[in-house]
């Protein structure tokens, strides 16, 4: 029996801050690294709040140079030299260094298939100018942004063409100009990147997408068969007190779940039946409680109102035009496969990030798939995922029969 083709659903990518530079204009060279250095001190002062890095205490022993670049966090970060904190940027045993896996090539395919995966969709990790996950967190200059969405789109293309067809990378897009916008996202897939585009958590200033300024981009989407993602990572600044980490991580993934809500509502779904959402990292089984919510409100007589020209419930919209990336799913999530529908998850190991299942990844999937059905099993871990993104199919057979799983591994007790 063949070995099961694993593709992660959810994987991160970001490149060393200088590499950008080969990649945007040189008139804003110089202020993306002013904007680097900012948010690395900044990020510094608020190690344990919001800007808390995962496992940063496992860094601690061996933080560069024997822990003498992590003893220097101790100090204020505006006594610290610049040239100190590129260093710490460029180390990748430091806690704010990208690990070598996230931007080289071969380290991060060999670290993949030593992880079992077949083929992965990249979201951003840092991005110039905050792009990416904390898009609009930070004030920023509109015309410095698009530059730092455009470099990165540019090198994560360049990566991703290193090993064609194992990688869908997911293009960054902001939404000041949603003409701009349409623009870029043809630009992307000229550079080869058929992972979809990953929509900023938060519009900044602007208008939620339950505003019909984005009728356009959904329009362009549904057309070219590009799917939207969201992806939890952004929530407001929480502040630098003691609770704010507990904040984030409780409340990050409902500000991801939102997209959803505005587009269904906004008739989106509605207008663009060949429009697809995938809401990545938010966990599974809160859109139980959301369906049931929203299915109970679309039949109050005051609701009906508000429902006008929508010709599906919210659950058939669901069903019809949404996946969930259910990163690293966990055994009490599963259990409501059946619920939510087998055919809308899709696993994904958050390579490379620590609170992932790499690089324990054959652990994860027996604690909850040892007793999956095989076609359940075969579904989550990378069949819908590789119909949903349009993976070659025997390009992904020929690899999980090399460094893929056999069914009876994955079923084998934790």
């Amino acid at each position: 029996m063949s070995n099961v083709i694993i593709v992660s659903a959810d994987c991160h990518a970001g490149a060393l801050p200088a590499a950008y530079k080969e990649y945007m204009p040189e008139r804003f060279h110089e202020a993306s690294d002013q904007w680097l250095l900012q948010y690395i001190r900044e990020m510094i002062v608020r190690t344990g709040t919001f800007f808390d890095q995962e496992a940063v205490e496992e860094y601690t022993d061996k933080a560069g140079e024997g822990g003498t670049r992590w003893s220097q966090m101790s100090q204020l970060p505006n006594q610290i030299e610049d040239a100190d904190l590129w260093a710490m940027l460029t180390d990748e045993n430091t806690a704010f260094a990208p690990r070598r896996g996230e931007w080289d090539t071969s380290t991060r395919l060999a670290e993949l298939e030593a992880d079992g995966i077949a083929g992965e969709i990249i979201f951003p990790q840092m991005a110039p100018f905050g792009a990416g996950l904390l898009q609009y967190r930070n004030p920023v200059d509109p015309a410095a942004n698009l530059e730092g969405v455009r470099a990165y789109n540019r090198w994560l293309a360049d990566l991703c063409n290193a090993n064609p067809g194992r990688h869908a990378g997911v293009a960054l897009i902001n939404v000041d100009d949603i003409e701009v916008t349409c623009q870029e996202i043809l630009e992307t897939r000229k550079l080869g990147l058929w992972g979809g585009v990953l929509l900023p958590t938060s519009t900044g200033e602007h208008p939620f997408y339950h505003h019909p300024r984005y009728e356009p981009l959904w329009e362009l989407c549904a057309k070219e068969g590009i799917l939207v993602h969201s992806h939890s990572g952004w929530s407001p600044d929480y502040g630098d007190v003691p609770s704010a980490t507990a904040m984030y991580i409780s409340e990050v993934a409902m500000w991801a779940h939102r997209p959803f809500t505005a587009m269904l509502w906004a008739g989106a779904f509605e207008r663009h039946p060949d429009l697809h959402l995938v809401l990545t990292e938010t966990g599974c089984s809160w859109i139980l409680e959301t369906l049931r919510l929203m299915e109970w409100k679309v039949d109050l007589p005051f609701f009906q109102h508000f429902s006008q020209g929508l010709s599906l419930r919210p659950t058939e919209y669901f069903q019809r035009q949404c996946h969930l990336g259910a990163s690293f799913l966990e055994p009490h999530e599963g259990a409501d496969r059946h619920r939510i529908g087998v055919n809308k998850l899709m696993w994904g190991s958050d390579y490379p990030h620590l609170e992932g299942t790499w690089p324990n990844t054959m652990d994860a999937l027996r604690t909850t798939f040892a007793e999956y059905p095989e076609e359940e099993t075969r579904a989550i871990l990378g069949g819908t995922a590789a119909g949903l993104y349009g993976f070659d199919r025997q390009l992904l057979e020929s690899v999980a029969e090399r460094i893929g799983p056999s069914l009876d591994q994955i079923q084998t007790a934790a």
